[in-house]
């Protein structure tokens, strides 16, 4: 007896612990919202079944504070090679160094960003200057938590921005892919009331063997919890409600499989993906919008943009960053071919850097930063914004970049122009877009001509 005691408590601690990690991948708590849960998951594998084309919007975070004014480089600012002479980029490509790219004739892109120029050429690339939060913080860990909320100061929102997006639209979608978190961890934006998945395996195979442990376990787990809720009452229905979750969880990664697996018609064969994880995570983006599995909102992370020394103009830490990035994403867009006209691409970080070097060939935490678009539904071929003056009588604090536009505006003109969404009052808490104040950024948020 004591033998098979023993062995039904390890079971049920197997049972709890898998049913805990199945949730880790849900934007959820495991046993509150349990039926946003089973509506959305309820039949995920229900076939392949392509669904009416579907808008999506990729969301990347720059984790670390990326220095703007070496990513859209004020090139004909006299000031910018004043403050930072070792790590400036040049205005001019010459036989030893490559200069900024020009997009006007003020400022230009990193040389190691050369694979978004054909869609700035294409109209369909936007850098948006000057943006930020409000708030004046520079600690890394505020900055991002306000600006994924979407609401900076207030440390009580728990619900991300695009997670109050999905919650406020879920009558009209219900898919079990309308939201992806590729990577391990969910960020800060897709987190909150309505269920999102997490795809923290890059590989099908990887992915296969936590969920064939899954599976092992709730094969056989509903009559040993119809047994245990007759000794246990509500606190066995709580376990049974978590491997519920953990049944649902394990489907919808498996659909997901099973879509990246598909062919898509009219794949594009000129894009060259590099080998990296972040490269990879946005080819399986790329194949599940292709695939018409109704994909709304997709977000990842790229990290390492804290360079506080080592950050370079041609030759340090952010030329391998931004050549990796935009090489990612100039492949993406190439990728999705006719369906980068129903995606748009949003490359955000939490705040600036410093207008002038630090001594260590590197930049230290600032205010103002820069965003940027790309997409069909992009206002592309202009610059949004300025950096304004970079003399230090006209900078914040004498040191930072300026915040001109709240970063909350661009949100708002996004999820108008990606989805038609209209945010509601309180929907940003204390701030309310107004469109009269708009700036274009989407095509259909572009302000009618004056007759």
């Amino acid at each position: 007896m004591n033998h098979k005691h023993n062995n039904t408590s390890h079971d049920s601690q197997r049972r709890d612990f898998l049913a805990a990690s199945a949730g880790l991948l849900l934007a959820t708590p495991l046993l509150s919202g349990l039926s946003g849960v089973r509506t959305l998951f309820a039949e995920p594998r229900a076939g392949l079944r392509p669904i009416a084309e579907t808008p999506s919007l990729v969301v990347v975070y720059l984790r670390g504070g990326a220095d703007p004014l070496n990513i859209i480089v004020p090139y004909a600012d006299k000031t910018y090679y004043a403050v930072r002479p070792e790590i400036s980029v040049q205005a001019e490509t010459t036989a030893e160094e490559a200069g900024a790219i020009p997009l006007d004739n003020k400022v230009g892109l990193h040389p190691a960003m050369a694979a978004l120029k054909p869609f700035w050429d294409k109209k369909q690339l936007a850098p948006i200057l000057g943006t930020g939060s409000p708030h004046p913080t520079r600690s890394h860990f505020d900055a991002q938590d306000f600006m994924e909320y979407g609401a900076p100061g207030d440390r009580l929102m728990k619900n991300g921005w695009l997670n109050r997006f999905l919650r406020e639209t879920s009558a009209q979608n219900n898919n079990p892919l309308r939201a992806l978190a590729m990577q391990g961890l969910l960020p800060r934006s897709l987190r909150g009331k309505q269920p999102v998945l997490a795809v923290p395996q890059l590989k099908r195979n990887d992915s296969e063997g936590l969920l064939d442990l899954f599976d092992d376990v709730y094969r056989n787990s509903g009559a040993m919890e119809t047994e245990g809720a007759m000794n246990m009452g509500g606190e066995s229905r709580g376990r049974e409600e978590a491997v519920e979750v953990g049944r649902h969880t394990i489907e919808t990664l498996r659909h997901f499989w099973d879509v990246i697996d598909k062919e898509p018609e009219g794949g594009q064969q000129d894009a060259l993906y590099g080998r990296g994880g972040f490269a990879q995570r946005l080819r399986m983006i790329a194949r599940v919008i292709k695939n018409n599995a109704g994909l709304q909102v997709a977000a990842l992370d790229y990290g390492g943009w804290d360079m506080h020394q080592g950050e370079g103009a041609v030759d340090g830490s952010m030329q391998r960053n931004l050549k990796e990035l935009c090489d990612a994403i100039g492949a993406f867009a190439t990728d999705l071919g006719p369906a980068l006209a129903r995606t748009n691409v949003l490359v955000m970080t939490e705040f600036g850097r410093t207008v002038a070097e630090n001594g260590n060939r590197g930049t230290d935490h600032g205010r103002g930063s820069c965003m940027l678009l790309l997409g069909g539904g992009v206002e592309g071929g202009r610059v949004f914004g300025d950096y304004g003056s970079l003399e230090s009588r006209n900078l914040e604090d004498g040191r930072d970049l300026r915040v001109s536009i709240d970063f909350r505006q661009v949100f708002a003109e996004l999820l108008k122009g990606t989805f038609g969404f209209d945010a509601p009052k309180d929907f940003f808490p204390l701030y309310t877009p107004n469109p009269k104040n708009w700036m274009g950024l989407m095509h259909n948020t572009v302000k009618p001509a004056k007759k």
